[in-house]
């Protein structure tokens, strides 16, 4: 159980990881799209992906009928309303603000776990989230205690927030039911379906858009493969195993690896300010995950055991 537990903690924070460097792949690609047909076209990328990961090994299990309503409220909390606000946030603000905004998920969610899905946490647990926030906050503030965007990216992302609260939700009842790989293919198959008709109705695809794809065909591909498919698929073994609290504690990381990829990638300047808050990301994230040592009471490793 040890050695799995270690697996799980590896899956989380590589798909930290893919959605840390996805917002720098998102900002090259929308100098030549809008964050709808974006994001359309990232979907249908994952989607031919897992398809073919899926029937080539033999993964595919039966969906049942009855478990489609609730694929379709995660789809459409997740990718869909999710990647609207995430879109349109970071369209208005900088890679390393956006994925600090979105790491406020840790610290709704408990509230929202506690209530639907009577999870626990113990005072550590607490203590790491307060920690990581804080240095989430002091990557985000200036010396003059301003933040540097808009208040229509702030808007977005932190609709963005409420909604991966709600994905969370669904998606820890459909890991009960369902293997991750299913969960993505599934939820990128709903969440595409409900974007056509944005698509259709919004997005005017000018003939330049596609002469300049060599400009932004390696980040849409890998915004498809990795933080689409891959990525999710993590996540949703991290969820069935860590829990709603627990999993969501790794959302802390993504501006951390943001603030990395942005800087060798885009030149975004790393700060002093930046460098302290990775580091107080990290201790908080450790101490969120130690677990009080129990001989007699095993129920407290539930979350483990799903």
């Amino acid at each position: 159980m040890k050695n799995k537990s270690y697996i799980v903690h590896i899956a989380g924070v590589i798909a930290m990881i893919f959605w840390g460097i996805s917002f720098v792949w998102s900002t090259q690609v929308y100098q030549n799209l809008n964050p709808t047909a974006t994001i359309f076209l990232r979907l249908v990328v994952a989607t031919v992906f897992l398809t073919a990961i899926l029937f080539l090994f033999r993964l595919n299990e039966k969906v049942h009928k009855k478990d489609l309503k609730l694929f379709a409220v995660a789809a459409m909390f997740e990718p869909f309303l999710y990647f609207i606000f995430e879109g349109y946030g970071l369209k208005n603000s900088s890679p390393i603000i956006g994925s600090g905004i979105i790491a406020l998920i840790p610290l709704v969610t408990p509230i929202a776990a506690r209530i639907f899905l009577k999870e626990r946490l113990s005072v550590m647990n607490v203590v790491g989230l307060i920690v990581s926030f804080g240095g989430v906050i002091v990557m985000l503030v200036t010396r003059n205690l301003e933040l540097a965007t808009s208040p229509k990216g702030i808007l977005f992302l932190s609709g963005s927030v409420l909604v991966a609260v709600g994905y969370s939700i669904a998606l820890i009842r459909l890991t009960k039911i369902y293997k991750p790989l299913t969960i993505t293919w599934v939820q990128n198959i709903i969440g595409m379906i409900y974007f056509i008709p944005m698509v259709l109705v919004m997005e005017h695809f000018e003939p330049s858009n596609f002469a300049n794809i060599r400009g932004y065909i390696v980040p849409l591909v890998c915004l498809g493969v990795c933080c689409s498919a891959i990525a999710y698929a993590l996540w949703a073994f991290c969820f069935s195993k860590l829990g709603a609290s627990k999993a969501n504690v790794y959302s802390n990381l993504i501006p951390v690896f943001t603030a990395i990829f942005s800087y060798f990638i885009i030149h975004e300047s790393l700060t002093a300010n930046k460098i302290i808050g990775i580091m107080l990301v990290i201790v908080g994230l450790v101490l969120s995950q130690q677990k009080k040592r129990k001989t007699t009471d095993s129920t407290d490793l539930t979350d483990f055991q799903r």
